[in-house]
């Protein structure tokens, strides 16, 4: 079998020429910022899955594919440029933020352009449920950017609340990938199903191992300061389940939104527990999951999503 970026090169040939047609430079500093976003690399996992989802389909619809795949990466680089001003990080993949770079009007109205450009991008696919579950999934996500701020030093939220959370900031958009990939290419309803049920685990068992390294890993390779996350008062699945645990924790997390001084306790008492393999279980357990949906898949395509389940669990290693 050959390679993952050997298969897929042809695809993102074009899935490139329609994000660089759609960020041409123009003079005006959001869409220049656009581009050089887009040029500042990331794994393009969405536009992975969605193209995976799409060789499974109809081979005649692959240009409405390709458009699908373009849009999501937009869609992800706007939530990204978002996320940052929320969380106030000075960086993003070892670089300057649009936020900390340019400021607040700028990196909103970047993200706002990558938006609207994710949503024009799709405009003529000739698909009623592709759009109405694009239009649901933009809503989810903005209401979880909400829902993120509202719970931000919430020490008494709920693992419904957490689920909630990263369901909105990571795995509906990894889901979303998948099912407008079958959509646009018109898969059948079974093998949507099957693919849809493994990117919510997999980009839940994702989304777990990001807050487990944002206490365990290397900076360098997060793009970010460590311990960020907890400092900015975003309590992750380990913290809760210390609080539930322990009740010193619980009292110093009570008080850490008024005494930040707090925070050098906290990380020590979390890297002094055995929550971070007590959420390294819990993320394995989605991990396996998503696996389970993938027997029914049909080769090479089976394969890919399996290396790439693989490497997301492998980043702990």
């Amino acid at each position: 079998m050959v390679s993952l970026k050997k298969y897929l090169a042809p695809d993102f040939i074009k899935v490139d020429r329609l994000i660089r047609k759609s960020l041409e430079p123009s003079g005006v500093l959001s869409n220049d910022l656009g581009l050089k976003l887009y040029k500042s690399g990331g794994k393009k996992i969405r536009p992975t899955l969605s193209i995976l989802a799409g060789r499974l389909g109809n081979p005649d619809k692959m240009d409405d594919v390709y458009k699908v795949s373009a849009s999501l990466e937009l869609l992800h680089m706007a939530t990204l440029v978002h996320d940052d001003i929320i969380d106030d990080s000075k960086l993003r993949r070892g670089r300057p933020t649009a936020y900390y770079d340019y400021g607040y009007f700028q990196a909103v109205t970047t993200g706002n352009l990558l938006l609207s450009t994710a949503v024009h991008i799709v405009s003529d696919i000739e698909h009623p449920e592709c759009h109405r579950t694009y239009s649901e999934a933009i809503e989810q996500i903005v209401s979880g950017e909400l829902l993120q701020f509202n719970h931000q030093f919430n020490s008494k939220q709920s693992y419904d609340d957490y689920y909630k959370k990263i369901y909105r900031k990571t795995a509906l958009l990894i889901v979303l990938s998948v099912r407008l990939g079958s959509y646009a290419s018109h898969l059948d309803e079974e093998t949507m199903e099957n693919l849809t049920a493994f990117a919510n685990h997999i980009g839940l068992s994702f989304q777990i191992i990001d807050d487990i390294l944002d206490f365990t890993g290397d900076e360098a390779a997060l793009g970010k300061p460590k311990f960020s996350d907890l400092a900015n008062g975003h309590y992750t699945l380990p913290v809760l389940l210390l609080r539930d645990e322990d009740e010193k924790f619980s009292r110093d997390l009570d008080d850490f939104k008024d005494n930040p001084g707090l925070l050098d306790e906290l990380i020590g008492q979390i890297l002094a527990s055995g929550v971070l393999e007590e959420a390294m279980q819990i993320s394995t357990r989605h991990y396996d999951k998503a696996i389970s949906h993938l027997s029914g898949i049909r080769e090479p395509v089976r394969g890919y999503l399996l290396e790439i389940a693989e490497k997301l669990e492998k980043r702990l290693k």
